[in-house]
């Protein structure tokens, strides 16, 4: 199976900060339309590919295309300036989405002293 790229990857970015007007003080109802017409866009393209561990969505936007499509489903305002199509899409993407937001969480990378670090150590301190 293929693995999604990350220029696709970048797309769902780009979609995400669509909804949330490129920042993080909440969803943009005016825009909302268009950017859930780009999620069902790009859920087309991706549902049938695997999750790429070496590229997220947050490299590019601080919040996950599952954090975006859960605070839509939850916000009634924002379901209602969508259509019964496009609510339908985003309630059928929000397993994948979910599915995906977790595998990122796995991938991420543990912090902590690197070997690079205790190899520059002195030990005489």
């Amino acid at each position: 199976m293929a693995q999604m790229s990350e220029e696709l990857i970048e797309q769902w970015a780009d979609a995400t900060a669509e909804i949330y007007n490129e920042s993080l003080t909440g969803i943009n109802l005016s825009r909302l339309p268009d950017a859930v017409a780009q999620y069902v866009d790009l859920f087309s393209q991706s549902e049938d590919l695997t999750f790429n561990a070496d590229a997220t969505p947050t490299d590019y936007f601080d919040n996950h295309p599952f954090l975006a499509v859960t605070a839509v489903l939850k916000n009634p305002e924002a379901m209602e300036v969508l259509d019964s199509d496009a609510q339908d899409a985003l309630d059928a993407m929000a397993d994948f989405t979910e599915a995906w937001y977790k595998f990122d969480l796995e991938n991420e990378p543990e912090l902590g002293i690197s070997e690079a670090d205790v190899d520059d150590v002195d030990e005489d301190w």
